[in-house]
Order: structure tokens, then C-alpha cells, then sequence
């Protein structure tokens, strides 16, 4: 049996891949894989014609074709048949209006109709798309994202006088803004992964909050972040599953996110749960884990725990389980 991943182009960016890359890893042993890349990082009318007739010309007769996600319009273009594909989530939809909206719907939702199968990485996500359009029980299925084998147990000693805080990603929905004001007065550093505007670089400075930024790092770098940290800051808005939880936990740290789907499922009871949209919840998350040691250790133990069911060998086996059973199902 041979898996034909494909993937957008690079140029859109690499989480999809960074994270297929470690499923790839654990079922290569099992299966032939293939992997091909799009063309255009673009979504234009050409562009999706583009991508779409080369997914097709690269598709052959007997694999099992595995659309990773973000380009749900290819199953417009792919054979039927033996093709499966992971939704990360569809935020971007509910931003729309008009007939943006109804050509967004049906580009990267009504196709996932013509999937054989159809994968989503929590159950937040499924519901989202199941909101919109109907799909059979026997077609769908909620598979989580892996941790990848990188994030090793790492213990560290908590730095009670000045912890040093692990925000990833800059966008407004990573609610860094809302981090900052509850930051002011609390004994920190707080490192931050990503890019930052004018409007932020002002709140940061005023805030008096020791601060530091680093961007465009590498996948061993990002590794090294988390190792560093004493704490990893998540209290998004919106999200489709929350990696740096299960990162997190992973190597042993302690992890701060939302009182909201999917972020509270994937946590567990390995993590500080917060109302987002309120500082003063995030700034008791804060001042509650600096002090007290027992809520320190239950975080990390209960992290521990929770991971486990994130790890790559129990993800690779969901995924060859459908891979087999579309491989040799006679798919009209």
C-alpha cells in the first residue's frame, strides 16, 4: 500500500507539515509514502486550477491520497476513491460575509463531501464543519494531532523570583495584548515567538514588563524555547487544536490556556484553565502558580498524564487503520 501525502506549497508555511512530517515518520515503516508539494502558495482562480490538475496528474491508480489540510478544493480535481483528509479547522469561514462566504463554503467545506474519508483533529473542528453540511458517521473520524517525539520530559527546577513565560504566535486570537496587562506587576520574563506590531511593541513597553523576542526560529530552536521556559503561555481565542498544550506538557512545563473548545479538551487537567477575555482570570492564573508549589506539581504531574494519548504511536495507528480500510474498500 502506498500514502500519497500532499501538501500546500511551503510558501503558505510549515505547521501542517511539521506536523504530518512525524506521522509520516511512524507509518513509513508500514506503508510507501509519497509526498508532493502544490505549486502555488496562491487562491486564485488560476491558482486553484493550477494546484488542483497537479494534485490530479499526481495521484496514481491504487495509493491512498492524503490531502493534509488547508486545500480541501482539490477533491474537485482528485479520482474518487481511495482519498482522505485532515481539517484543522474552518475559522477563516466564519470571518466572511456575502459571496466570499458561499465560494469559501463551497471551495473548502461542501468538498470534503467527495472525501472517502474525512479526518478532524478534535472534536471542536468536527462540529464546526458538521454545523454546515452533513457527512455519514462511518466516514468521519477524530483523530488529535501528535506531540512530536522532539518534546522530551525535560524537568527544571521552577524559577520562583523571575519564571520565565513562553508565548507562541502573535496574532490577535493568541491574545498577547490581554497577556501583558496581566503580566503588569507580576516577577517575570516573558519570551515571545513571533513578530510584533507597533500597537504592541508600544503596550509592552508601557506595561513594564522584562520582556524578549525572537522569530523565524528553527524547529530545534522552538524546542530549546519550551526547555527554557518555566511556564507556556496559551490562552487563545480561537483555535482549531492548540499545540503548544500538548508541547507543553510534553516536556514539562507548566501550561496556562482557555476555558474554551478545543483548548480545555486537549489540556485536560494538565493545565491552568482561564477565561481568555479576562485579565484579571489570566493574572490569577499567575499569581496562583507562583505561590503555591502543590498546584505547581499537581499542573506538571497531571500534564504528564494527559500527553500520553497525544503520542505518535497511538495517532499512526488511528491513521493506518483508515488508510487500510479504504485501500481495500470497493469506494463507488
Amino acid at each position: 500500500m502506498e500514502v500519497n501525502y500532499i501538501f500546500r506549497n511551503s510558501r503558505v508555511g510549515y505547521s501542517i507539515q511539521t506536523v504530518f512530517q512525524t506521522v509520516i515518520d511512524a507509518v513509513q515503516g508500514h506503508v510507501a509514502v509519497r509526498e508532493t508539494f502544490l505549486p502555488s502558495p496562491f487562491v486564485s482562480v488560476v491558482s486553484i486550477l493550477r494546484n488542483g490538475i497537479y494534485a490530479r496528474l499526481h495521484q496514481s491508480k491504487n495509493e491512498v491520497s492524503h490531502v493534509t489540510g488547508d486545500v480541501h478544493y482539490l477533491f474537485y480535481f482528485l479520482k474518487k476513491g481511495k482519498t482522505v483528509v485532515t481539517v484543522h479547522d474552518i475559522m477563516y469561514y466564519h470571518y466572511l460575509k456575502g459571496i466570499k462566504k458561499k465560494i469559501w463554503k463551497k471551495l473548502y467545506i461542501d468538498s470534503l463531501k467527495k472525501a472517502a474519508y474525512v479526518t478532524f483533529i478534535s472534536e471542536f473542528a468536527k462540529q464546526q464543519v458538521l454545523k454546515e453540511i452533513n457527512l455519514s458517521d462511518e466516514k468521519v473520524a477524530v483523530i488529535p494531532n501528535a506531540v512530536d517525539p522532539a518534546f522530551v520530559y525535560a524537568p527544571k527546577e521552577f524559577n520562583i523570583e523571575c519564571p520565565k513565560i513562553l508565548h507562541i504566535g502573535t496574532l490577535e486570537r493568541k491574545n498577547l495584548a490581554r497577556t501583558i496587562e496581566a503580566l503588569h506587576g507580576v516577577p517575570c520574563q516573558l519570551r515571545i515567538i513571533g513578530k510584533l506590531d507597533e500597537a504592541t511593541m508600544k503596550l509592552l513597553q508601557k506595561s513594564g514588563v522584562t520582556y524578549s523576542i525572537a522569530s523565524n526560529l528553527t524547529h530545534a530552536e522552538i524546542v530549546e524555547e519550551y526547555r527554557q521556559a518555566d511556564i507556556v503561555n496559551f490562552p487563545s481565542t480561537f483555535e482549531g487544536f492548540g499545540m503548544p498544550i500538548i508541547e507543553g506538557q510534553a516536556t514539562g512545563r507548566i501550561v496556562v490556556t482557555s476555558n474554551i473548545s478545543p483548548m480545555k479538551e486537549v489540556a485536560g487537567e494538565g493545565a491552568y484553565i482561564v477565561d481568555p477575555y479576562s485579565v484579571d482570570s489570566i493574572k490569577k492564573a499567575y499569581t496562583d502558580i507562583l505561590s503555591s508549589s502543590s498546584l505547581r506539581e499537581t499542573l506538571l504531574k497531571k500534564g504528564k498524564e494527559n500527553v500520553k494519548k497525544y503520542e505518535i504511536k497511538e495517532v499512526a495507528r488511528q491513521y493506518m487503520s483508515i488508510y487500510t480500510s479504504i485501500a481495500h474498500a470497493d469506494i463507488i
